[in-house]
C-alpha cells in the first residue's frame, strides 16, 4: 500500500470520517494532541518509518502529512 493511502486510512479513521481531501486540516476537522499522537504512531506503524509529529501541528494539512510521510519512506 502506498504511503499516501495509508495516511488518507488511518487520518480517516482516527477522525472518523469518511473521506478527506489533502487540504484538511487536523485540528480543524476534530483532531487533537492524544489523536495527533494516535495517527502518527499507526502510520510509522505500517510504513516502519520515523514521521515527525510536528507537521501535524506547524502546518496540519493531510497534505503535509502525506509529503512528510513519503519523504520519510523513501529515505
Amino acid at each position: 500500500m502506498s504511503s499516501d493511502l495509508v495516511v488518507r486510512s488511518h487520518w480517516c479513521a482516527v477522525l472518523g470520517v469518511a473521506e478527506a481531501d489533502a487540504g484538511d486540516r487536523f485540528f480543524e476537522t476534530g483532531g487533537d494532541s492524544l489523536l495527533a499522537i494516535d495517527l502518527i504512531q499507526r502510520i510509522e506503524a505500517d510504513l516502519g518509518v520515523e514521521v515527525p509529529v510536528e507537521v501535524l501541528f506547524t502546518d496540519g494539512s493531510l497534505a503535509a502529512l502525506i509529503e512528510a510521510s513519503t519523504a520519510a519512506a523513501s529515505t
